[in-house]
């Protein structure tokens, strides 16, 4: 009888001890979030800031694809004639 008693109280411990295993649990999972939340806020300021901001844009832009290329466009042909309108050129 004392046997049964003892397996009883062995049963009960072990449920309690799961039992509070299972509560500590989602406890340490919620404190332990800290960095994956400061890269996800990081994320989202840099999108913004990119969204809102022309400068922020283009220097992002300029550093992913380079620069823009300026050209002078200086024309290489005559100008044209002050011919009339509908004139058959001869």
């Amino acid at each position: 009888m004392a046997r049964k008693s003892k397996d009883k109280e062995q049963a009960m411990d072990a449920s309690r001890n799961g039992m509070m295993a299972d509560a500590a649990a989602p406890a340490q999972e919620a404190s332990g979030g800290g960095v994956g939340r400061l890269l996800l806020l990081l994320i989202v300021a840099a999108m913004l800031a990119m969204v809102l901001s022309k400068d922020v844009r283009s220097k992002v832009l300029d550093m992913l694809f380079g620069s823009e290329e300026e050209f002078d466009y200086s024309s290489t042909t005559m100008p044209a004639t002050d011919a009339p309108v509908g004139a058959a050129a001869s």
